[in-house]
């Protein structure tokens, strides 16, 4: 059976710091600042299905953690003004415990993956 991706973002690199990405555009130097950002960026991956979710870091060498959407307990968002008017922000997810099991920074559309989160657990409740 093949997973439906429901959420598949790289971080945000130009909406979350577009200060950074103009004055480093207008340097001989930042073009080259710019190239090494965005492999960076390219080199995390946060993807949802409709069971799973996956966290990829590296691109030569891979980490990747995954767990179950079920099993997410709670989503923490982080966002700054600029970010909020960008649509970027940080995540954290828990499953149990103090520690966030996924965290990840100046991920595109971070309401979409509370989203997904709640839909998924609010399947699970027991219907009365």
């Amino acid at each position: 059976m093949s997973e439906t991706w429901l959420y598949d973002e790289h971080p945000a690199m130009f909406r979350a710091h577009p200060l950074l990405f103009t004055l480093l555009l207008v340097s001989i130097i930042g073009i080259v600042a710019i190239g090494i950002w965005w492999v960076m960026h390219k080199g995390e991956r946060l993807a949802l299905s409709d069971r799973d979710v996956l966290l990829e870091r590296g691109l030569l060498s891979k980490q990747r953690t995954e767990i179950a959407l079920t099993s997410i307990r709670s989503v923490r968002i982080t966002q700054s003004l600029g970010q909020r008017l960008f649509g970027v922000g940080h995540v954290e997810l828990f499953s149990a415990g103090d520690m966030a099991e996924i965290a990840i920074k100046n991920m595109p559309r971070p309401d979409r993956i509370r989203a997904i989160a709640a839909a998924r657990n609010v399947d699970l409740l027991p219907q009365r």
